[in-house]
């Protein structure tokens, strides 16, 4: 089994890095990718059983074909764009189970066709604070389950899902395809599925790499390293994976 995690630095990678090992990924089976490895993105992430996006900077509203904000304070890293963008494009391809984690979520529904808020405090009356980021694993709101047909939703549904939030931008329009799965007490989608069957993709938009000491959060963990793992055992159909 080979798994793969997308982040700015080797420091930003590290969590989890971590949080995969400790839900029982084989610590010589997960690598991260970083921003110069983005020429061979698209080709090791369709090989993979299984590819993390993780947190990061925040997207180049060109990618959702909007014009930046004056005063959005964005930070923008354009290689780490191309980077997630181009591992996601080969997981697509090879049908690997992909899990999003903050900013990982965002790719995902940007890369499928939606756009996102770029920065929610200016843009979206009545946010919440989402920008906390001290201490890492603060549980700083709910998340509502509006969907708890969906597997993610189940797993938010055994108790009361409490996370911590780092991000100033989130989800404006839902790309096709994607369920919303919970929501913050603003409205804001704070976990999506993909509806459809024969790719795995799931993503949140807290930082679950912080919460593996949670049962709840370890249990979503488990459910990526699970579909990885059954990708890892299947025999490859011919023509399905590169």
């Amino acid at each position: 089994m080979t798994l793969l995690v997308t982040a700015s630095t080797p420091q930003k990678a590290a969590p989890l890095v971590a949080a995969l090992i400790a839900c029982g990924a084989p610590a010589e089976r997960v690598r991260a990718l970083l921003p110069d490895d983005r020429g061979e993105a698209r080709r090791l992430a369709a090989e993979a059983d299984g590819l993390v996006l993780g947190g990061g900077p925040d997207l180049d509203p060109a990618t959702y074909g909007e014009e930046a904000l004056a005063g959005a304070r964005l930070e923008i890293l354009p290689e780490r764009d191309a980077l997630d963008l181009e591992a996601l494009a080969g997981a697509r391809e090879g049908r690997v189970p992909v899990w999003g984690v903050c900013r990982g979520m965002q790719v995902i529904n940007v890369a499928l066709g939606g756009s996102l808020w770029q920065d929610l405090p200016s843009q979206l009356a009545g946010s919440l604070l989402h920008a906390l980021d001290h201490p890492s694993d603060a549980l700083v709101h709910g998340v509502e389950v509006a969907d708890a047909a969906t597997r993610t939703g189940a797993i938010l549904a055994r108790e009361p899902a409490l996370v911590n939030s780092r991000h100033h931008q989130g989800v404006k329009r839902l790309a096709a395809g994607l369920v919303a799965v919970g929501r913050s007490p603003d409205g804001l989608v704070e976990a999506v599925e993909l509806a459809a069957e024969g790719w795995w993709l799931r993503a949140v938009q807290w930082h679950p790499e912080n919460l593996v000491a949670l049962a709840q959060q370890r249990a979503l963990w488990r459910e990526f390293l699970a579909a990885a793992e059954a990708l890892a055992g299947a025999p490859a159909a011919a023509g399905s994976r590169p």
